[in-house]
């Protein structure tokens, strides 16, 4: 081993700084296997180059550093480390004779022949397992064996050949296809200056409410979305259930809260639509209270709907959300909101820039008529799909969409013993009860699945299967 010549004290009597940065405990493992210092552990009677070998040594073993992994140049490591390079040398030639590291063309690297360790989870950290497989007729899960044709691939190659960022509000080629593609499928006319590109409408409702001048009262449809009710509690709004009746919300529950979230063209879960005239009235409910009335669209690619609010008359302050993940897939993690006049420079300053790869991918598919093409595609399928439930469950409701059915139960059945039933049949199932918010939760059982993941054959043998799990005496019809 080379010898290693000691740091001289300063004048208080005290190691130089290099000698007392190495002696300290062994800092994080670096972000990437070599990028940071590796620090000895103190150990009587241990030399420099013997505890640059423990710690490397211990590193290997606990799998932070990896079989194949790269370690810095003697010269770089020995800087980082302030200590000689001579020492740096001398460790690595020992742990090359020992067979944990070998020199390369390329540098001195952990030898990939050893075996991968998993390295130890930090104390007191939780246990992660791993995310279960998606079980079959589990609520809003799209068909995307659809989406993948040659057109799809074709647009991510090429935005993916030219990678370029985007303002944080969006790409305003983007923008302005999105406002074309409301025009055509909404009938309704936006400045693109009001569409933001966000990550989704879980994104797109943050940045609303996060907007807004205070946290407040957030009424909601109930039942409803429980992901997107998720939000403004992290956001620390209060929730209150809208009063409704058949129509839907009723005007004056909008009274006393600061916004409202609405699918009026698609109302969660049974996928009824609220009439015209229920709709001008809560918009002049909306301007006479202040309310912001914030709209999920989140389906209306995958059937024949109405209008939105916004294009039901100006009289209220409207924003309205818009995703890709029923129409296309959820792992697209794309989607738009369109802001009211007086929030969009508000909202925007709180965008974060979505990929741009994505958004330019969006872009070509969008241009190129592929949205429209797939659409009518599901649509065609989903009546099938729709005709297949309902022979299965002739008083069940299919939403037009394909993405939700529910399934009503008799009075008095257990609903959460039901539910477990199916899943014990290995299907995705949720109970109704869930969609409803606790301060008013509804009385009467059902079980709510998707229609839109399977063929319309594999469909019919899955419900076969939850009719069996859930026992025909429990099911209304």
């Amino acid at each position: 081993m080379m010898p290693h010549r000691q740091a001289p004290p300063d004048r208080a009597g005290r190691s130089t700084a290099r000698r007392d940065r190495f002696a300290e405990p062994a800092a994080a493992p670096p972000a990437e296997p070599g990028s940071g210092p590796l620090r000895g552990r103190a150990s009587a009677g241990q030399s420099l180059p013997q505890r640059i070998v423990a710690d490397i040594h211990q590193r290997i073993t606990s799998g932070v550093l990896a079989p194949g992994d790269r370690l810095p140049s003697s010269r770089r490591l020995a800087a980082e480390l302030g200590v000689s390079r001579g020492s740096v040398v001398s460790a690595y030639e020992q742990l090359v004779g020992e067979g944990y590291l070998m020199a390369t063309h390329g540098g001195t690297r952990v030898d990939p022949a050893l075996p991968r360790r998993v390295p130890l989870a930090a104390p007191g950290a939780p246990a992660t397992a791993p995310a279960p497989a998606p079980a079959p007729l589990r609520p809003g899960s799209p068909d995307v064996s659809e989406v993948t044709s040659g057109l799809w691939r074709a647009t991510w190659r090429a935005a993916a050949a030219d990678p370029r960022p985007h303002p944080p509000q969006g790409s305003e080629e983007l923008r302005a296809l999105l406002a074309e593609h409301v025009r055509l499928t909404r009938r309704v006319t936006i400045d693109p200056r009001r569409i933001l590109v966000t990550a989704g409408a879980r994104d797109g409702l943050r940045l609303v409410l996060s907007a807004m001048r205070a946290t407040g009262t957030i009424g909601v449809e109930n039942p409803g979305y429980p992901s997107l009710r998720a939000i403004p509690r992290l956001l620390g709004w209060r929730m209150r259930p809208l009063a409704r009746d058949a129509d839907g919300a009723l005007p004056e529950s909008l009274e006393g809260v600061e916004a409202a979230l609405l699918t009026p063209n698609h109302q969660f879960p049974a996928g009824g639509r609220m009439p015209a005239v229920r709709r001008h009235a809560l918009l002049a409910a909306a301007s006479s209270s202040g309310t912001l009335l914030i709209e999920d669209d989140f389906d209306a690619d995958l059937h024949e709907a109405p209008a939105p609010l916004l294009a039901s008359g100006t009289d209220g302050p409207v924003a309205l959300l818009g995703s890709f993940s029923a129409s296309l897939t959820p792992a697209l993690g794309l989607g738009w909101v369109v802001v009211p006049e007086g929030l969009v420079d508000d909202v925007a300053q709180r965008c974060v820039p979505v990929s741009g790869i994505v958004q330019d991918a969006m872009t070509r598919y969008l241009r190129q008529d592929g949205l429209r093409r797939h659409a009518a595609r599901a649509r065609r399928l989903d009546r099938k799909r729709r005709e297949v439930f309902l022979s299965v469950f002739p008083a069940g409701t299919p939403m037009e969409g394909g993405l939700h059915a529910v399934v009503p139960l008799t009075p008095g059945t257990d609903e959460a013993a039901a539910v477990a039933r199916a899943r014990t049949a290995g299907l995705g199932v949720e109970g109704l009860a869930s969609y409803w918010s606790v301060e008013g939760r509804g009385g009467w059982p059902g079980i709510v699945l998707g229609l839109g993941s399977r063929s319309p054959e594999r469909l019919r043998e899955l419900l076969d299967v939850l009719r069996e799990a859930l026992g025909p005496g429990n099911i209304v019809g």
